[in-house]
């Protein structure tokens, strides 16, 4: 598996009808990604984006993301509802089921809401086995495009068995204020939270930060929400305050749990702790939430953060997605990360 990148779409399909045994996974604008597709080969996979991120910074032109021998994945594209290629995803996830070091990285619609419920179809996975995603949306436009070749499709499964040790991180960038909240009624389905400790959501929310409900919506940059596992935090981030002051979260959250409320940590920690779990990689492909692409671009702090991840990989790729998957969790305003180590696939062009 390599970096790759491309400034067009005929660049794109004559390095992929040159390379028939590599498959090519890209990401770019979801205009650009639109007009490509009819002129992809079959070893193509096309994914929209916000912005794509490499070691020198983020834009939003042309097309950039991995390439890997086809010997060493599999594609499942996966309908709506999820269950309908439930056959074809245990096939192939029992070709790789027996290697250690495989993964599944999963693209999702972001526009549609079911993140959760295509997660629930990979009921037959052993536990421990290696899941990393992000749902592919124009922020701005609300639109998605996914396909496989020149066809365009709803979601993609692609399971990877490499000759290589492999890696998965998820870092967020805040940690609790102490504060918890208990989610007295919400609707997981629709992802909407009616009340917080009894009180409508958005009341009690903002009386927790201590502002009044008008300035709630700006705070959520700031102060996402929580869900505490162990030691470790899952973002759930709120879209919007609704007319009843209940609030619509990017993901479920269980009525009769507890969430924290949360405020942006100490960035340099935190990026030294990544590198820390990281060590040293030949190749890193991560995901970023939209959400926390918004707060680095508002703090100034994307450069940081790139560079940090350069100090332990030669290849860096990655994308801004519409939320993340990472082992069973849809979540929010994350990085997740994928290193390879030890690669032993890297190949040439």
């Amino acid at each position: 598996m390599k970096t790759i990148s491309f400034s067009n779409a005929v660049s794109i399909k004559e390095y992929a009808l040159k390379h028939c045994d590599q498959t090519l996974i890209l990401f770019g604008k979801n205009q650009l990604v639109t007009t490509a597709i009819e002129l992809m080969p079959e070893n193509v996979v096309l994914c929209s984006t916000e912005r794509l991120v490499s070691s020198t910074g983020v834009s939003e032109t042309g097309f950039s993301g991995l390439v890997v021998a086809s010997q060493y994945t599999e594609l499942v594209p996966i309908d709506e509802p999820p269950i309908l290629s439930l056959a074809s995803l245990q096939q192939a996830y029992q070709q790789v089921a027996a290697d250690p070091n495989a993964f599944l990285l999963l693209l999702c619609d972001g526009c549609q809401a079911h993140e959760e419920m295509i997660l629930t179809s990979f009921y037959f996975l052993d536990p421990h086995f290696k899941m990393i995603g992000g749902s592919a949306a124009d922020e701005n436009k609300g639109q998605t495009v996914i396909s496989l070749g020149n066809k365009k499709i709803p979601n993609l499964a692609i399971f990877f068995s490499l000759p290589a040790k492999i890696l998965l991180i998820k870092e967020n960038l805040y940690l609790p204020i102490g504060k918890r909240l208990l989610v007295t009624k919400a609707d997981p389905l629709k992802r909407v939270v009616y009340t917080f400790n009894g009180r409508p959501a958005a009341e009690e929310y903002a009386n927790q930060l201590g502002i009044s409900v008008a300035e709630l919506t700006a705070s959520f940059i700031r102060h996402p929400i929580g869900k505490k596992r162990g030691e470790d935090i899952y973002i759930n981030s709120p879209q919007r305050i609704n007319d009843d002051h209940s609030i619509s979260f990017y993901a479920q959250i269980i009525p009769n749990t507890f969430v924290e409320i949360l405020t942006p940590g100490k960035i340099d920690q935190i990026l030294t702790k990544t590198r820390q779990q990281i060590g040293q990689a030949e190749l890193l492909f991560s995901i970023h939430c939209t959400l926390r692409n918004r707060y680095l671009i508002q703090s100034q702090q994307w450069g940081k953060v790139l560079a940090s991840l350069n100090q332990v990989a030669t290849q860096q790729i990655g994308f801004v997605s519409n939320g993340e998957q990472f082992n069973w969790q849809h979540l929010n305003q994350t990085m997740v990360l994928l290193a390879i180590k030890e690669n032993t696939e890297m190949g040439d062009d």
